[in-house]
């Protein structure tokens, strides 16, 4: 990561040495460099938290776990079964998804396939850490934990208010063979850690590149294919900017009372892949120019503690990014089954945004 951030400079001055027109100096310092360095800062934490799940499967104490909890799973419409595909989710949502496979209701299998992207997965922890790390500092830890506390409270409540109105099937009983515990094998841990921070490695080189040279392409041109060049033509004359306007009223009350187009498309983004909003976010505000951080940038200078607060609530529960989507539509049977689940998901994450960032908005 380290490597990733200083290479941007030293290439910059070696292109321009050799005659590379400004755009394409842009295209690969602002656009893959800014883009994917942005998410593999984030690895170390990606690592302790794979790690922290591998340990909790081999030593059987996951299956544990989910027995002691079914009776309290029960009350809210779910089977303690339903933790294992939580658990997996704070991993990556499609496994955890494809894990609700275990449990045995229908009514209980669906809840938990549209409930499981609440958990806060690998790909939302890079927004987690450079919100909850500029703004919060020393306390950064305990706005994590209330985060991840707030996603248990919105999973349970979600699933009363699905229980109550959409599932009302009898629930099950919990029957399976708890397991021995028993001692970890390093070998399957390093290799269960390896392959899944090499799959986040792949995503972050494949779909996070994609999305932050179409984000460079569509901030560094304007509805003419004229180049921003910071001189003829500014960043709120681009594509991406008129985009983000058109839908940049929805995150108005949330965002305190800014009207921001950047936060917008970023958050927008979400959608295809949870890791691009800070791609997107490092993208723009290097586009746009600025300090050492993303919030020093002009662009995103207007974020206060209660903004950001809301802007990860929003990121963290609204629906998952299209693989997840994917997942859920199969496992639910029915596009309209998805469909539902997604305005159900980004329903709820608004609503919570909004009234956080509005609170914060009152007080300031």
């Amino acid at each position: 990561p380290f490597a990733i951030a200083g290479l941007g400079p030293t290439l910059s001055a070696w292109l321009t040495n050799v005659g590379a027109s400004p755009w394409s100096v842009s295209l690969v310092v602002d656009g893959i460099i800014a883009g994917f360095g942005a998410v593999s800062s984030f690895l170390p934490q990606l690592i302790i938290l794979f790690l922290c799940l591998a340990l909790l499967e081999t030593t059987g104490y996951m299956s544990r776990i989910s027995f002691f909890l079914d009776r309290i799973f029960k009350r809210f419409g779910l089977s303690g079964k339903s933790l294992i595909p939580f658990i997996v989710g704070s991993g990556c949502s499609v496994p955890g998804i494809m894990a609700s496979r275990t449990v045995e209701t229908e009514e209980e299998r669906k809840m938990t396939v549209m409930l499981t992207p609440f958990v806060p997965c690998s790909a939302k922890l890079p927004i987690i850490a450079l919100f909850a790390g500029y703004f919060f500092s020393t306390y950064a830890w305990l706005v994590t934990l209330s985060l991840y506390f707030m996603a248990i409270i919105v999973i349970l409540l979600s699933a009363l208010i699905l229980k109550k109105f959409v599932y009302k099937g009898a629930t099950s009983s919990y029957l399976s063979e708890l397991p021995n515990y028993h001692a970890p094998s390093a070998l399957y841990v390093f290799r269960d850690v390896f392959d899944k921070t090499w799959s986040f490695i792949k995503r972050a080189g494949t779909v996070i590149v994609l999305c932050s040279v179409a984000v460079w392409f569509l901030a560094s041109f304007t509805w003419t294919f004229k180049y921003i060049d910071g001189v003829n033509f500014h960043i709120e004359n681009s594509i991406l900017a008129g985009i983000g306007n058109a839908f940049a009223w929805i995150f108005y009350p949330m965002l305190g009372g800014t009207w921001s187009w950047g936060a917008t498309v970023s958050a927008i983004q979400g959608l295809i892949a949870k890791e691009q909003v800070v791609s997107s976010l490092e993208v723009i505000a290097g586009l746009e120019g600025g300090g050492a951080s993303v919030f020093e940038s002009g662009i995103f200078s207007f974020f206060t503690g209660w903004s950001a607060y809301a802007y990860m609530i929003f990121n963290l529960f609204s629906a998952p990014c299209f693989a997840a989507i994917g997942a859920m539509r199969k496992e639910l049977g029915s596009t309209k089954g998805m469909l539902k689940a997604v305005f159900f998901q980004t329903g709820i994450a608004w609503l919570l945004a909004t009234f956080v960032g509005v609170i914060g908005w009152l007080i300031i």
